[in-house]
């Protein structure tokens, strides 16, 4: 693992530990699969192919229902 691209470790690990992960576009929180966070995965596998294609991707996790993980995220200047 040690020779992976950064965001594809993280991206792993998140998964390893049973986070569903997608990518997003770089430096934003869109999501970059047709799908969205519907395509979060912790498979391997899937996860390299996408991450391997650009290590520019934003790590999105699927949170909610999905996943068991709830966020609360403040945009804007008060966040």
């Amino acid at each position: 693992m040690n020779g992976e691209p950064v965001f594809l470790r993280a991206a792993l690990d998140y998964a390893a530990r049973g986070l569903p992960v997608f990518p997003c576009v770089p430096r934003d929180k869109i999501p970059a699969t047709k799908r969205g966070f519907h395509d979060a995965t912790t498979n391997p596998a899937t996860i390299s192919r996408w991450w391997r294609a650009t290590d520019c991707y934003n790590i999105g996790i699927r949170t909610g229902a999905g996943s068991g993980v709830w966020i609360l995220d403040v945009d804007g200047n008060d966040g």
